[in-house]
């Protein structure tokens, strides 16, 4: 792992090279420019190290090219100018990819997932109960956790805060504000998860009621996952599930002051390894391993958001109803959408500059369920 935090002169570097790729983008008017100009510009030079945010970098140990299957033409999906990748496997091999180039997208692009983090966070505490490392997701977070201990999470269970219902948040209109002090935008030192956690004084509510997707959340999961450990989550991740992927790209993942990734956003693969991680996920629940389990507890024990109608949220994924089943959904901010297809062993992974839309199409309920249903249809 090679840790890169940022110098003044990285910083200048960092400004320069924003302004110059958000300006030469040949963005289109039905486009989410702000969104794009986000991918490309400003998180694209953070994740080559270039930013205010202290970035880890693990390059791949064992190699395997995606196996090529029967091409499956979905381009009646995909084919929108706000889709800038897209990676489908059908029983784990390439059936169809598209990216959007003339948005500067391509195959070796590290691509953010955005709040797809999250999901690879909670596959990490996930880990640790399968390890005997936790006793219970029953149990509170404070148990296992000397920074919890001193803070507000002290007393809530695991199992709530893998939901986003801890209690500790009404709403997101205070997020911005953590996730600026995380990705250290004011420079000033503050960038400390722990920290961060222990400076909350009160709660909203009591725990278990609502999921409420905020920051805090999955950044306690993370200072609970470091401190069981003593390694940081994506060390973790790497040990547990990237090597075991077989990916082409580096893995990169924003981080806090201490070296400690963040929970709420940060980490980049190429669109092909976001896939594998789908895979992984998919293989998992097919062969019925503990994490497997855990990920169905995740989907038995999804409760009500307060953000999203058509959706419940579970371990720190989504879950959708498409034909009276139940799926995982992985998504992030801008239409980063993943749908780990574990009944018909397919993934479906799309990068987009849309806010969850493709024309008036809308990605998940209208355009995923659709293609579910598709590669059903071509078994």
């Amino acid at each position: 792992m090679t840790n890169v935090s940022l110098n003044k002169f990285g910083f200048i570097s960092f400004l320069i090279s924003t302004l110059f790729l958000t300006t030469s983008l040949p963005l289109q008017a039905d486009v989410d420019e702000k969104m794009h100009e986000r991918l490309k510009g400003r998180d694209f030079m953070i994740s080559m190290g270039t930013g205010p945010t202290p970035i880890n970098v693990f390059k791949p140990l064992d190699t395997t090219p995606l196996e090529s299957g029967k091409p499956v033409n979905l381009g009646k999906f995909f084919d929108h100018k706000e889709n800038l990748a897209t990676v489908v496997l059908k029983n784990g091999k390439l059936v169809y990819e598209r990216y959007e180039k003339k948005g500067g997208f391509a195959d070796k692009f590290p691509a953010h997932g955005m709040s797809m983090t999250k999901t690879a966070v909670g596959l990490v505490i996930g880990h640790l109960l399968c390890d005997g490392k936790i006793q219970s997701l029953d149990d509170t977070m404070g148990k296992y956790s000397p920074n919890l201990a001193k803070s507000i999470y002290n007393e809530i269970k695991i199992k709530d805060v893998l939901r986003m219902a801890s209690g500790v948040n009404r709403d997101r209109k205070n997020e911005g504000d953590y996730n600026q002090i995380l990705r250290n935008r004011f420079e000033d030192g503050t960038n400390d998860s722990a920290a961060v956690i222990q400076s909350l004084k009160s709660a909203y509510t009591k725990p278990g009621k609502i999921s409420s997707y905020h920051t805090l959340d999955v950044t306690a999961a993370t200072v609970l996952a470091n401190d069981i450990s003593g390694i940081s989550v994506d060390q973790m991740f790497f040990d547990k599930i990237y090597t075991k992927m077989q990916p082409e790209g580096k893995m990169i993942w924003w981080a806090d002051k201490n070296g400690n990734s963040l929970g709420m956003a940060g980490l980049n693969m190429v669109t092909r390894d976001w896939a594998r991680f789908g895979q992984y996920i998919v293989d998992e629940m097919r062969d019925g391993s503990c994490i497997g389990k855990y990920i169905e507890d995740g989907i038995k024990n999804s409760i009500k958001t307060n953000s999203r109608d058509y959706q419940k949220y579970g371990y720190f994924f989504w879950v959708s109803n498409f034909s009276g089943k139940e799926y995982v959904i992985l998504t992030g901010n801008g239409g980063q959408v993943m749908v780990p297809n574990h009944y018909d062993n397919n993934v479906a992974v799309v990068l987009s500059a849309s806010n969850f839309k493709y024309g008036k199409k809308h990605i998940i309920t209208d355009i995923m369920a659709k293609v579910v249903k598709e590669l059903r249809q071509n078994n």
